[in-house]
């Protein structure tokens, strides 16, 4: 899925900020600041999918370091969104918080039980 400009890419990413907090909610509050979102067995996670060889940064930037990358096809679990809207905050592969980009040309969430 990919968007014509600038609005189009907010207003979804608005609407999956959205859905993300109703999950959160459902599931029985805001999760402590680091810890990941428990996996309930049949309950929805969001979820971001890479479409292209996706750097996993330190931050929320170009400007932090790169810790890996998320191969095409490759998911990571959503723990937040940068305050600009132009990053996920993610579960890393080897645990802690990373950030990737949300750029619909790079990644896409998905909805994964």
């Amino acid at each position: 899925m990919y968007w014509r400009n600038a609005l189009q890419l907010r207003t979804f990413t608005l609407a999956f900020a959205a859905l993300l907090a109703a999950l959160v909610v459902a599931l029985g509050g805001a999760p402590p600041a680091l810890a990941a979102p428990a996996n309930v067995r049949g309950t929805p996670v969001a979820q971001v999918a890479a479409l292209v060889n996706l750097n996993i940064r330190s931050g929320p930037g170009l400007h932090y370091r790169i810790l890996g990358m998320l191969r095409p096809g490759h998911r990571a679990t959503v723990t937040g969104l940068s305050d600009d809207y132009h990053w996920w905050r993610v579960r890393c592969p080897w645990g802690g918080v990373c950030w990737v980009s949300a750029n619909p040309y790079y990644s896409k969430p998905v909805a994964w039980r």
